[in-house]
């Protein structure tokens, strides 16, 4: 979970200062304030920041928070990523983390099904070969993750198969849609999932022991403490007019 983090005044420091409103409407008018803020940088500011560093991020990125509103007995609101989606690709929070703060990944689903499939070492990563199809935001192809796992749970039926016979299967072997995983033989080519077309191995996933790193690019806090200071006065004297126009004054 990220949340804001204020450094120096606070917006509802900034409110308890102001001239003219009276004390009681101060904590409503700075709760109704601060949310306001924290949805605007959830849906508008945070969201034009990922698409200046990040290269055409997916809607899913996009849409990957959310907030939490201020009240007025917590007069904090926070823009917070989402930590669990159960319809589809990995939680937001564990390819973003390492976007904000820096640092190694978590592993990816299709790493954690790999390791499933006996295929994948506990401490390897996968990394994009350059026979990967990417789509139009940069990732591999859904469809192709989807063969690839699907071809890997025959794999695991026919080594079944076979370790029971006393049959010993070799590292590297051919997969019923022509795919090969494991070192090729010749030359200094690492472990993967390979392609055969004709008589060459393309790579499509390569094996690595050391998890991808990411340096700090996302400016999650400073966008938000920022667009917070900026509009916090506009929106606590609208939040004021709004209590003054309903009769609350």
């Amino acid at each position: 979970m990220l949340n804001i983090s204020r450094k120096g005044q606070s917006p509802a420091d900034m409110a308890a200062s102001m001239r003219g409103v009276p004390a009681r409407l101060i904590p409503y008018a700075t709760a109704t304030a601060l949310t306001r803020i924290a949805k605007q940088a959830q849906t508008e500011d945070l969201p034009r920041e990922m698409r200046k560093v990040f290269d055409n991020p997916t809607s899913y990125t996009l849409n990957a928070l959310r907030i939490e509103p201020a009240t007025k007995d917590k007069l904090v609101a926070r823009v917070l990523v989402k930590t669990k989606d159960m319809t589809s690709g990995n939680a937001q929070e564990s390819y973003l983390l390492p976007e904000v703060e820096g640092g190694a990944r978590s592993s990816k689903r299709m790493e954690n099904a790999l390791r499933y499939a006996g295929v994948l070492g506990a401490a390897q990563f996968v990394v994009p070969g350059a026979a990967a199809r990417l789509d139009a935001n940069g990732n591999v192809r859904g469809a192709d993750i989807r063969t690839i796992l699907a071809a890997l749970k025959g794999l695991r039926a026919v080594s079944a198969t076979r370790s029971r016979s006393g049959q010993k299967l070799r590292k590297g072997r051919r997969l019923a849609n022509d795919l090969f995983v494991g070192k090729p033989r010749g030359g200094d080519r690492p472990d993967g999932i390979w392609r055969r077309e004709g008589k060459r191995l393309q790579p499509l996933f390569i094996f690595t022991n050391q998890a991808p790193s990411y340096r700090p690019r996302l400016d999650f806090d400073g966008v938000v403490q920022r667009v917070a200071l900026e509009r916090f006065p506009a929106q606590f004297a609208k939040a004021v007019a709004a209590l003054q126009s309903k009769g609350r004054w």
